[in-house]
């Protein structure tokens, strides 16, 4: 039972992760083909995209959220791996599991402050785009917190059900 337990984390975790790579995928396109668009605007018609420039900054703050999110899927976010090299492994994996309980109570204050703010911006009148409501551009921030926690919950999940987890200096295609 703890091994389809610890599949069907893992499958959740994985796809979640195809998803992410997926929209981080078309971020990248829409921020490339948005900053050609804008060349081509100046320098052939002499105008100017107004929005293009706040487009942009929002894109890049989905980029950063969903790239943080999908570095938390393959346990690639930045971590402090001192106790990993000085500690025997039976106590490394406990010390893990502690240190994704505490993250996760990080990631929940993130997100709750998050939706405080979202919510403050939908009472805001900005628009990105024609009638686009400026606040759509800023849900990844709460968003992309949880997201983060539901990688750091499934990990907790594969630990607790005997599976062996990834940790940043084992990562396919890095060397110690």
């Amino acid at each position: 039972m703890n091994h389809k337990l610890e599949t069907f984390f893992q499958n959740i975790n994985t796809s979640l992760g195809k998803i992410e790579t997926g929209l981080l995928c078309l971020i990248i396109a829409m921020m490339l083909g948005l900053a050609i668009l804008k060349i081509v605007m100046r320098y052939v018609f002499s105008a100017s995209l107004l929005w293009s420039d706040i487009m942009l900054q929002h894109l890049t703050l989905w980029l950063c959220l969903l790239g943080a999110s999908l570095a938390t899927c393959e346990r690639r976010h930045i971590s402090i791996d001192v106790l990993s090299r000085i500690l025997p492994k039976r106590i490394t994996r406990w010390s893990n599991l502690v240190v994704d309980c505490l993250a996760l109570i990080v990631v929940g204050i993130l997100a709750h402050y998050g939706f405080i703010f979202l919510h403050d911006e939908q009472l805001s009148e900005a628009v990105l785009i024609g009638s686009v409501p400026l606040w759509w551009a800023k849900a990844i921030i709460p968003y992309g917190f949880v997201l983060i926690g539901i990688h750091i919950l499934l990990q907790i999940g594969i630990h607790l059900t005997g599976g062996e987890q990834t940790t940043p200096s084992t990562v396919e295609g890095e060397s110690d």
